[in-house]
């Protein structure tokens, strides 16, 4: 008897469980020097609050909807590669100003390596500027070495 309601409790959390799935997206956090974390995606749950920005990765660059931004504005960004190359995805500081790709890696606001970003692939990001980052020099960029040089930059702009 204990294992016929086992198993129907089961089967109930697993229906349940199917209903109230939801498709995984990524979600980086607003804090300096951060990579993907997966989470729940707000267009799945039937929240649309953010602003969505398609960014296009290709070969030596890189195209955006929008480069003007706003600190506490929550943004989802639809980056998508369109290249023959893997790519990466970072707002950043210039290497101009970091001295280094390493350092404006590290100091990046945002991070998407490019293992998420593969040949014809794509992912989606929510990011909310923080009011530090008025004023700031950014830039979105691939901080692949080669790519960089090449000019894989957009300057970007946060304002209030």
């Amino acid at each position: 008897m204990k294992q016929i309601a086992l198993l129907t409790l089961l089967v109930l959390f697993g229906l349940f469980g199917t209903a109230c799935g939801t498709t995984a997206t990524a979600v980086l956090s607003t804090q300096p020097a951060q990579t993907l974390a997966a989470a729940a995606s707000p267009a799945a749950s039937g929240v649309t609050s953010a602003t969505q920005v398609e960014v296009t990765l290709a070969d030596n660059t890189i195209t955006s909807s929008t480069t003007d931004f706003k600190p506490g504005v929550t943004y989802t960004f639809v980056i998508k590669n369109a290249g023959q190359r893997a790519h990466s995805f970072s707002i950043n500081q210039p290497v101009s100003d970091t001295g280094s790709l390493d350092a404006s890696l590290a100091g990046a606001l945002l991070t998407v390596p490019q293992q998420q970003l593969p040949i014809g692939g794509g992912t989606t990001v929510e990011y909310t500027f923080p009011d530090s980052a008025v004023g700031m020099t950014l830039e979105f960029s691939c901080l692949i070495k080669r790519h960089y040089d090449d000019n894989m930059r957009l300057a970007i702009t946060v304002t209030r």
